[in-house]
């Protein structure tokens, strides 16, 4: 038996009442024929399930329409998708830039530059107000030798230098020959440098105190213990366990060469640009540096570089009007860090010449002519400049209309096959009994036929295909030229709206007329430049008719996807036909009323069909009741007349 002749022949049954009851003790079959009565009965609620089945796969047919053009509008209308953003002038006309000497200089082109060679030399950078440590800043590694030195034998000291990591064995020594000795260890375990010098310098300061430092090339020293017995530090006492500080330690134990200074409360605070801030001895030193890094109000930027143990402070903007003022507010912060708040560097304009024409910016990314320039280096008083080649980039415009085209033509495509889609009526939905009595796969291949052609001849998605396909033909205002000019048509009417290129045709018109090609594409409505859900009809006519045919695809494809309400409370097309995931409209739309209509109407008919079981069962018990009193009278009657016979 196939699958259609098994839904069609189907009579199973499923009780609808709960209830505990005892029957066929008459020896009737009275659970089978109730089965068989309510098998009847049921037809019309598994009617009803299969009408509300089918709208909810409607619902996920149209969701999934809304998600395909909700990402294709996403990857070519919305502007944080630089790279597809269609709606741009640069999309149409990208223009490139060749610096002949990327070290001083870097350009990029916009649609508004014209081809051509651009002469460039760079006379002074911009730069920030800043200020910078005089000195290093952190303490030497400091120690001191609490008992005998001949109570170094055999101790272990671990050593990191610049995050490399050896355990070394000091020996027994005197006084005089410490400092040669701590030097010989570390030389021993690090090995030295390729000019045959120490990374370390060990000096020995008397009183049996000592310091660690290092030389040019190796930076920051961090000394640990070991554990057990072998530990040197039972011998030794660190002031200073690195010679860098840590951001992550607090402030009043930072080691620093000169220590922060607090009040009797604890705090210290100093002013940047005109703010005070305020701290805890227990706060750290990158708490400090990330309130001020933080803070939009100073704009200003602190850092500290562990290779020169220096700390910096600049202005976030360059340009000669960037300020950078530092009080102590009477503290020693900026002391202790070895910046003099008076010798502040101002900062200072960029100045330079495109084609002999002198320029002063703020910055060192400036746009002339269209063209962005970054300036990297300064230019020598000898030198001519460098030159900056721009040309129009006729590959990548046919690539970005080809990417669109595809993409374009994939979504119609799939459209189209929805609303093509036969449905055929042998594969209804499937019932809970139906299912209980096939195979997994049997179902998925029913339902996958099942689904298919729900959105068929669908005036909606038609009214959608039709529109857009309108938008991309019908002449643009003010533009001379149209799609079907620069070698995009359709070839056939059977293509139902997909699109195809000639490339050759094309790239002429990007040669010829670049700028009217960009109009054509994406030109902006002088009247009604910006979309709005509230628009007049009379302001989209003019906004259509004014725009480029990708912006009115765009607001062809919002009209049908936006999940923003116009003044009279309706969202786009579709998500109030169906809704979408992830918005209020999942569950307020058309077609979620009409499911949950379907659920009130099942509800009241299984109330319905509960009752007529009931009322079968209650039968069928007093049918079985005077059967049982017949069969009784009987069996008394026969007794009666075999005691007489």
């Amino acid at each position: 038996m196939n699958n259609i002749q098994g839904y069609q022949n189907y009579q199973g049954y499923q009780g609808f009442s709960s209830q505990l009851r005892f029957t066929g003790l008459s020896g009737m079959d009275t659970e089978t024929i109730i089965s068989k009565l309510m098998s009847a009965e049921r037809i019309p609620l598994d009617t009803l399930k299969q009408k509300r089945t089918l709208i909810e796969w409607k619902q996920e047919a149209y969701r999934q329409i809304s998600s395909w053009l909700i990402g294709f509008k996403s990857k070519f209308f919305d502007i944080v998708n630089r790279s597809t953003y269609m709606l741009s002038p640069n999309t149409i006309i990208p223009m490139g830039a060749v610096s002949s000497n990327s070290a001083y200089v870097t350009a990029a082109a916009s649609a508004d530059a014209k081809p051509g060679i651009y002469k460039i030399k760079v006379e002074k950078l911009a730069a920030s107000a800043a200020v910078q440590s005089k000195a290093e800043i952190s303490g030497k590694v400091s120690g001191t030798v609490k008992e005998d030195f001949s109570a170094l034998e055999g101790k272990k000291l671990m050593v990191t230098l610049d995050g490399d990591t050896r355990v070394i064995t000091l020996e027994n020594t005197d006084e005089a020959n410490f400092a040669a000795m701590l030097q010989q260890k570390l030389d021993n375990a690090f090995g030295l440098k390729g000019d045959g010098s120490s990374k370390f310098t060990v000096t020995y300061e008397g009183d049996k105190k000592f310091t660690i430092g290092t030389t040019e090339g190796a930076t920051k020293i961090v000394i640990g213990g070991m554990a057990g017995g072998d530990s040197a530090l039972g011998v030794i006492e660190f002031d200073n366990s690195s010679n860098r500080i840590n951001l992550k330690s607090r402030l009043e134990s930072v080691s620093l060469e000169n220590k922060f200074g607090f009040d009797e409360s604890g705090k210290i605070s100093f002013s940047i640009n005109g703010k005070t801030f305020e701290f805890h001895r227990n706060d750290t030193l990158q708490t400090v540096f990330d309130r001020i890094n933080n803070d939009e109000t100073i704009n200003v930027n602190i850092s500290y570089d562990e290779i020169t143990d220096k700390v910096t402070i600049k202005s976030k903007q360059t340009g000669a009007g960037s300020t950078l003022v530092l009080d102590e507010n009477g503290s020693n912060f900026f002391a202790a860090l070895k910046i003099h708040t008076a010798e502040v560097t101002a900062g200072q304009d960029a100045e330079f010449s495109v084609d002999g024409q002198k320029l002063i910016r703020s910055s060192n990314t400036v746009t002339v002519k269209g063209i962005t320039f970054t300036l990297h280096k300064v230019h020598g008083d000898d030198s001519d400049g460098d030159t900056i080649t721009v040309s129009q980039d006729i590959d990548a415009a046919v690539e970005n209309i080809r990417n669109f085209v595809d993409e374009y033509n994939k979504l119609i495509e799939q459209i189209n096959g929805k609303v093509s889609e036969k449905y055929d009526r042998n594969y209804p939905p499937l019932t809970e009994a139906q299912k209980a009595e096939m195979k997994d796969d049997d179902i998925r291949r029913w339902e996958e036929k099942a689904k298919t052609g729900l959105l068929q001849n669908d005036s909606l998605l038609q009214e959608l295909t039709l529109a857009m396909r309108k938008a991309l033909y019908e002449k643009v205002e003010g533009v001379s030229i149209t799609l079907y000019d620069i070698g995009i048509s359709s070839t056939s009417r059977y293509d139902n709206g997909k699109l195809h290129i000639d490339e050759n045709k094309l790239r002429e018109a990007l040669a010829k007329k670049p700028e009217e090609v960009a109009k054509l594409f994406n030109a902006v409505s002088e009247e009604v430049p910006s979309y709005g859900r509230d628009l007049t009809r009379e302001e989209r006519d003019t906004r259509y008719r004014t725009s480029g045919v990708l912006v009115r695809v765009s607001d062809i494809i919002e009209d049908y996807i936006s999940t923003k309400r116009n003044s009279h409370g309706q969202k786009g097309l579709l998500i109030e036909k169906a809704g979408i995931e992830g918005d209020a409209s999942f569950t307020d739309n058309i077609l979620y009323d009409q499911l949950k209509d379907y659920d009130e109407r099942i509800e009241r008919m299984i109330e319905k069909l509960t009752k007529k079981e009931e009322q079968y069962y209650l039968q069928f018990s007093r049918l079985e009741t005077m059967i049982s009193r017949m069969n009784q009278q009987s069996m008394w009657l026969l007794s009666q007349f075999s005691g007489n016979w």
